[in-house]
């Protein structure tokens, strides 16, 4: 049987940044043992700490607290001070001879994550995951430090010639063989990431929109151009001018690239007392406004959607607009289309479903048991490896 190192240095110098942690968590744990053992590479002092899947979801697995980023990210250090008292460590040498095969699971652009890539792509196959939009697809939503780029394009150079990559979307493969010209004879495969780590909602008819009470529509991510919050709120405002009953809801963190977009979104808040931007808030937080909101809205560009996923899981139906891979997986199952995203576009399905009978008609139709499995995605990931 294969043996694939996994390579978590990216998530342990910097956890928590990133939708990514979900992939990690379930290849940890729902990594297919029947199809090809596997270790979770960590590099400490001098060599390397070979981690089990189970020792890896001790890393991984804690749910995200945005009210104290810094003690969470405490908590992985000091795990993996423990976990390097009990893990075995080989040297550089010893580690390459012990794979037959690799996977570099995260985006990176640290040095020391590239140089390993480079070295290990020399000497067996490696696969990656290619997620998201491009820097040349969505340039709006990059902001490289000066001095960077350099280590940017090394990325996506070793994403281009990978042995293997698993895109997570139709979208995020054709990009890969487009914009960045990867060789169409290499495997580049689909595999979409799994919705089922929320427990799906049993349909009840309380849940469904009461009359006498705004309409609550809730949009979950950080700030980003190419998810169009600027918009979204635009439209919410336009339409609550032509009279409708609804509450918006934003959660999450505020643009690192754009601080238009957070003052855009801010100045909205100030404009009409129904709309609220939660900027922190834990994964406890987010379920709660999932359960609680009457419709989920996912507008412009996605290279997946995992959070549309979760809504439909936890019960509430989407509106979605765009490029949105999700969403098209889940059309006439909870997710319902309402076309380009243009201001017109939103502010008429404001106007639309801010309506009890509407939003009903959009519940009856959410279906928890068809969205993906994590099982399936990491079956994939896993068979790739193997080649």
């Amino acid at each position: 049987m294969m043996h694939v190192g996994i390579d978590l240095e990216q998530f342990v110098t910097d956890p928590y940044t990133s939708g990514i942690q979900r992939v990690l968590q379930y290849l940890a744990r729902e990594w297919p043992a029947g199809t090809a053992s596997c270790a979770f590479i960590i590099p400490w002092e001098d060599r390397y700490l070979l981690l089990s899947p189970e020792q890896a979801s001790t890393l991984i697995d804690p749910a995200f607290d945005a009210s104290d980023v810094d003690g969470m990210r405490a908590g992985v250090r000091s795990r993996v001070e423990e976990l390097a008292e009990v893990a075995p460590r080989v040297t550089t040498s010893s580690m390459l001879g012990q794979f037959d095969a690799w996977l570099m699971p995260e985006v990176s652009y640290l040095p020391r994550v590239l140089e390993r890539l480079a070295m290990v792509q020399e000497s067996m196959p490696c696969t990656m995951i290619g997620y998201d939009a491009l820097p040349m697809t969505d340039p709006a939503n990059y902001r490289f430090r000066p001095g960077t780029m350099e280590r940017v394009s090394e990325y996506f150079r070793r994403l281009s010639c990978a042995t293997s990559v698993v895109c997570i979307s139709e979208y995020s493969r054709q990009a890969l063989l487009r914009r960045l010209r990867r060789n169409p004879g290499l495997s580049t495969t689909v595999a979409h990431p799994g919705g089922d780590h929320i427990p799906a909602a049993i349909p009840d008819a309380a849940d469904a929109p009461a009359s006498g009470h705004p309409i609550q529509f809730l949009r979950v991510g950080t700030l980003e151009s190419r998810k169009m919050p600027r918009e979204v709120a635009d439209a919410f405002l336009q339409a609550r001018k032509r009279g409708i009953d609804a509450h918006l809801t934003f959660i999450g963190r505020p643009s690192a690239s754009d601080a238009r977009l957070n003052q855009s979104v801010r100045a909205a808040c100030l404009a009409d007392p129904e709309v609220e931007w939660i900027e922190s808030a834990t994964d406890a937080d987010v379920r709660r406004a999932l359960r609680a909101a009457d419709i989920f809205l996912s507008v412009g560009t996605e290279g997946y959607g995992i959070p549309v996923l979760e809504s439909i899981r936890m019960g509430t139906p989407v509106l979605f607009g765009g490029i949105q891979p999700a969403g098209e997986l889940m059309v006439g199952k909870g997710a319902r289309n309402v076309g380009e995203p243009s201001i017109d576009a939103l502010v008429e399905a404001f106007t639309t479903y801010a309506h009890v009978g509407a939003g009903r008609s959009l519940r009856a139709e959410v279906d928890p048991e068809a969205v993906p499995r994590w099982s399936h995605f990491t079956n994939a990931v896993a068979r790739a490896c193997v080649g």
